[in-house]
């Protein structure tokens, strides 16, 4: 009898096991899934073009610039850019290509802009920079990471202008982090504003704070996108100036008295004497004048952060300094060339002089005398 109520309490586990995998297997496509999600440039909502810097890019003046972006510089001198082909970030569509900008030795305030066209005024979206990775190049094929050397930022020109300096464009926070915090999908890295045109301007800026080696930067994945979940404003259109209604002229009441014509009297020709034209002979002066010339004054870079008017003075100190320790070290080596020279020929005088008088006084003194050893 036991062995009865075993066998049934084994079918009742068996059964209630394959009760709970019929429902397990009714309910998994109701459970919701997790996929993974590609970079936002996958999107179809995304507005930037090349986002992922996947289309190539073209030749310029600095290096070549990703397709669909245009090379800024706002102070200093011009970085090199180029495609890197082995830095970039982690799972982009693509694989293997980024924006780099770097320096050799060269302090730098550049970056890339892209103008978007298609966005609602009003309409708030969110501008991105997935990946902006720093390096330092020490040598040998050394890459090091430090903070606070080369400084990363987003901005955003609202009315679609190209000007990074403008007074129109806002930039977000700086992100300096190089081995301390991470360059993937930083959240300094991203910016949400609101469009005031039908076209709007993203900005990507690095600025070298250092030269004195080769500092490298790279962006990858950057995109804007909708905010859906921000309610659309209402732009109000800049307000055209009024112009002044003209006032009609007054009517009168009483038509106007006509008046005589009044009739001047004819005039007498008066034959005109000739004078003779004065033809001058004298050279004419130039005149200097000032022109307006195409290329603007270059500015000393005055990087974010550090003021060169100490280093100048310091410098300028220090060229005085030594062009004086020159001149004084160089008066004393003659002085005592003069000194030497003096004292080198006095002792040889006074020796002539000394052999003289000895000799006048004994002529054997000498060993050239040989009568002193006979």
């Amino acid at each position: 009898m036991q062995e009865v109520f075993v066998r049934l309490a084994h079918f009742r586990i068996v059964f209630a096991a394959l009760v709970f995998a019929l429902v397990f297997q009714l309910l998994l496509p109701l459970t919701p899934r997790v996929y993974a999600q590609g970079p936002c440039t996958t999107r179809g909502d995304n507005l930037t073009r090349n986002g992922s810097i996947t289309d190539g890019g073209y030749d310029t003046a600095h290096g070549v610039v990703a397709n669909s972006w245009n090379a800024f510089l706002i102070n200093g001198d011009w970085p090199a850019f180029d495609l890197a082909d082995n830095e970039n970030a982690n799972g982009d569509i693509g694989g293997s290509s980024s924006q780099y900008i770097h320096g050799d030795g060269t302090r730098f305030d550049s970056g890339i802009y892209q103008v978007i066209s298609g966005v609602t005024p009003g309409a708030s979206y969110e501008f991105s920079v997935g990946w902006a990775g720093m390096l330092r190049d020490t040598g040998g094929g050394n890459n090091q990471k430090f903070d606070d050397v080369i400084i990363r930022r987003v901005g955003y020109d609202p009315t679609g202008g190209t000007d990074p300096q403008s007074v129109n464009v806002q930039w977000g926070p700086e992100v300096g982090t190089g081995s301390s915090g991470r360059s993937l999908n930083h959240p300094d890295m991203r910016i949400t504003f609101k469009a005031l045109a039908n076209q709007v301007t993203v900005f990507v800026r690095v600025y070298n704070l250092s030269s004195s080696a080769s500092d490298k930067v790279f962006f990858d994945v950057m995109c804007l996108l909708p905010r859906g979940d921000i309610p659309i404003e209402t732009v109000q259109p800049s307000p055209s100036p009024t112009q002044p209604a003209t006032e009609p002229p007054p009517t009168d009441a009483e038509p106007p008295t006509p008046r005589p014509t009044r009739v001047p009297p004819t005039a007498t020709a008066i034959p005109a004497t000739p004078i003779p034209a004065h033809v001058s002979t004298e050279t004419p002066q130039s005149v200097a004048s000032n022109r307006a010339t195409g290329v603007p004054e270059v500015r000393k870079f005055i990087p974010k952060g550090v003021t060169d008017d100490a280093s100048g003075a310091a410098a300028t100190t220090g060229t005085n300094g030594l062009s004086l320790a020159v001149i004084l070290g160089s008066a004393g080596i003659i002085a005592l060339s003069l000194l030497g020279i003096v004292l080198i020929g006095g002792f040889a005088i006074w020796r002539i002089f000394i052999r003289q008088v000895d000799d006048a006084l004994d002529p054997t003194y000498y060993s050239d005398d040989q009568t002193h050893y006979q």
